[in-house]
């Protein structure tokens, strides 16, 4: 163990980093084994939401049956009877034009709460929103005249089984935490050791001084 140790000191950024992936890791596990227990007691339960019966804004079904964008903010606003840990949306709109907000339980979706989209092989759009999300929102490309949907009865399926390497994913703030706190650590760990050196040479000289 001391010889790990003493590696680890003159490895600082290296450690630091592999420390982050393990706790990473550890984190994305007890995630996934968290939604899979909430599956099986029913805490989770996948459904399909008609888009026609969520409240929307800036949404709009039109003649040919395409749900269409009308205005500078569309969204679709979601407050099931359950967490929300993912939604999908089948769509010919580009994934890249989805954003989703979210808010805890018993609070509504913030703006400093946001998660992006990504488009699934099916191609769906898929949102993951974090753990111990309550309500979220699902807002389209801005701007009006946007198709994002097909089909009176198209819906959103909420909560659909996540497959394991999706858990892995650092998604919002947590990709820029992932890459710049073990740098953080270790220049902290750096000024650290300095600091315990430069204290450690003060005590010798003034215990050299005394004799």
């Amino acid at each position: 163990m001391r010889r790990w140790l003493e590696r680890a000191a003159r490895h600082k950024m290296a450690a630091a980093y592999a420390l982050a992936l393990v706790l990473w890791a550890l984190c994305a596990l007890g995630c996934a084994g968290w939604d899979a227990a909430g599956f099986a007691t029913g805490r989770l339960r996948t459904v399909q939401l008609p888009l026609a019966e969520l409240p929307a804004q800036d949404i709009a079904l039109d003649q040919n049956g395409n749900w269409v964008t009308t205005g500078g903010d569309p969204q679709w606003q979601l407050a099931p009877d359950q967490p929300v840990r993912s939604v999908r949306l089948s769509t010919t709109a580009p994934a890249a034009g989805f954003e989703g907000y979210y808010g805890r339980a018993g609070q509504a979706p913030s703006l400093r709460r946001r998660v992006w989209a990504q488009e699934t092989a099916a191609g769906e759009v898929l949102l993951v929103f974090p753990l111990g999300t309550g309500q979220a929102r699902l807002d389209p490309a801005g701007g009006a005249g946007v198709a994002v949907a097909a089909g009176a009865g198209a819906v959103l399926t909420v909560n659909a089984p996540l497959p394991l390497w999706q858990y892995f994913v650092p998604r919002g703030a947590a990709g820029p935490a992932l890459a710049l706190a073990p740098a953080l650590a270790a220049a902290v760990w750096d000024l650290g050791a300095l600091w315990a050196g430069l204290l450690k040479k003060r005590r010798t000289a003034d215990t050299e001084n005394k004799e």
